[in-house]
């Protein structure tokens, strides 16, 4: 282990998750070599052969298409139409479109004998933009995510490193909500230059994540080693690279041809991917449960909204892990495209919300409403001024009273002195103390104590009469709460007064 001035981390557990994703990543290398894989062969029995992606853009069956050639498509498709060969039409119609990428061709009006079959109404719904009300809310989402990050990195007293690594986390969701987005309004071939925008993002989203929790629970700083966990990303970009330097015809004919040239190595990606959210959702569920106890103790806030990250997290896990099996074809179920995109526009709302209804938590001044809560109080009968009433009357029975000097007293005791349900006092107390029960009382109670010993110059109380005093029924659960309250023991603190 290797000893930070902030906190402790583990290289050992980094060095053997980047080697592992690494190794996964390096199969693109021996499964399926992507530029090979897209040649005259994969076109054998199309209605147009195509030869390799890296000759002239626009070549067809035995030489460069011509205008004239590409025009004598469209009219042979617009002259069997008027003879009513649905079949021939279509075929001509099909070399149009692989040579010219114009998907305008299909016009009703130009196929008025033909538009009512089932062929060319099959080819109109495979093309034709549609859209719908989910399409709306996900381009919404992912305006609203690049929003978002801009005003977050423009934001003044805060963590300038966490704030980037949680805004770059909701900007690479934002852009793959939009791009998914092409393909649930079936646009994609209408921005054929979008084929594989965010693949290369694909194992990113478990680092950022990951050095995010580490940046805001130890304040950690990057170093060099850290880039190891770029690789898997590295190899995925250099592997896709060709791709992204294609013409716009050539990556239109990859997605026009249907013949999913891309699914070998699609099923590699999304098998990584898997293997990268899960792993990283482990080791940041498993930061999260070792500092617990230090969140919690040192805002609740912070605690709250870490969990909500990590459950978020996990949530999209699992959705990525169903989706995957949809568009595999292991479960055959439509509508599990959109669960992943349901689960992303999820995390760019929250964050969102967080950002512009309780900013505080980028700036250090954490101030976050626990969700759970809400539900825990959703059927609850308390009015805002009937919660506030109850607010005062305790803090007077806690500050004039002193209530929670007694030590048999309860949840069910002080109802009975607030005049009102043990539901609506527990209310009460979570919602405007942001503790517990016991926690409050047990505030309060160390505070007294502090008071007691302050006063008491010649140390003629002990500690057991302290704790008895202010309202514990032991000297363990007096000292627990004592330092847990102070980062003292009580004899500590003792001695820090009288020094």
């Amino acid at each position: 282990m290797v000893k930070l001035k902030t906190h402790i981390v583990y290289p050992k557990k980094d060095l053997i998750l980047i080697i592992f994703l690494a190794l996964f990543s390096c199969t693109f290398a021996s499964e399926q070599n992507f530029i090979e894989g897209v040649n005259t062969k994969t076109y054998e029995n199309n209605l147009l052969e195509l030869p390799s992606f890296f000759n002239t853009p626009n070549s067809l069956v035995s030489g460069v298409a011509s205008t004239d050639s590409i025009a004598y498509f469209r009219n042979l498709a617009v002259e069997y139409s008027n003879n009513n060969d649905v079949d021939n039409a279509m075929l001509n119609i099909n070399k149009y479109v692989s040579a010219t990428a114009d998907l305008s061709i299909i016009n009703d009006h130009l196929f008025s004998n033909i538009k009512n079959t089932e062929k060319y109404l099959g080819f109109k719904e495979k093309y034709l933009p549609k859209f719908n009300i989910m399409a709306v809310i996900y381009f919404y989402a992912g305006f609203l995510g690049i929003f978002i990050f801009i005003i977050l990195n423009i934001k003044k007293g805060i963590d300038r490193l966490g704030t980037f690594l949680i805004s770059l986390f909701v900007l690479f969701n934002s852009l793959f909500i939009l791009h998914l987005s092409l393909y649930v309004i079936n646009y994609q071939y209408y921005v054929p230059q979008a084929l594989l925008m965010t693949t290369t993002f694909s194992f990113l989203y478990g680092p950022l994540l990951y050095f995010y929790f580490k940046r805001i629970n130890y304040n950690y700083k990057f170093r060099l080693v850290d880039a190891l966990h770029l690789v898997p990303s590295i190899i995925l970009f250099v592997s896709i690279l060709p791709y992204y330097m294609m013409s716009s015809i050539e990556k239109f004919n990859i997605l026009f041809d249907g013949k999913n040239v891309l699914q070998s190595a699609a099923y590699t990606v999304i098998i990584v991917k898997i293997l990268s959210l899960s792993i990283y959702a482990f080791l940041i569920l498993n930061m999260y449960r070792k500092n617990k106890k230090a969140i919690n103790k040192k805002n609740k806030d912070t605690f709250c909204w870490q969990r909500n990250l990590l459950s978020l997290h996990i949530v999209y896990t699992v959705a990525y892990i169903i989706y995957a099996a949809g568009i595999t074809g292991i479960v055959n179920f439509q509508p599990l495209f959109h669960l992943q995109i349901v689960v992303m526009v999820s995390v760019v709302f929250y964050v969102a919300y967080i950002a512009y209804g309780q900013p505080e938590i980028f700036k250090g001044k954490k101030k976050l409403l626990d969700p759970l809560n809400f539900f825990k109080y959703k059927k609850s009968g308390l009015t805002p001024s009937l919660s506030l009433e109850l607010k005062d009357n305790l803090l007077e029975l806690l500050n004039e009273d002193k209530v929670f000097l007694n030590n048999d007293l309860n949840l069910e005791s002080l109802s009975v002195k607030l005049d009102t349900t043990r539901h609506n006092t527990s209310q009460v107390i979570n919602e405007h103390f942001n503790m517990s029960f016991s926690e409050l009382m047990n505030k309060y109670r160390i505070e007294e104590a502090t008071e007691i010993l302050k006063k008491d110059e010649y140390n003629s109380l002990s500690i057991i009469q302290v704790a008895y005093e202010v309202g514990f029924n032991n000297k363990v659960s007096f000292n627990k709460y004592f330092k847990k309250q102070l980062s003292l023991t009580p004899t500590q603190y003792i001695k820090s007064l009288r020094a």
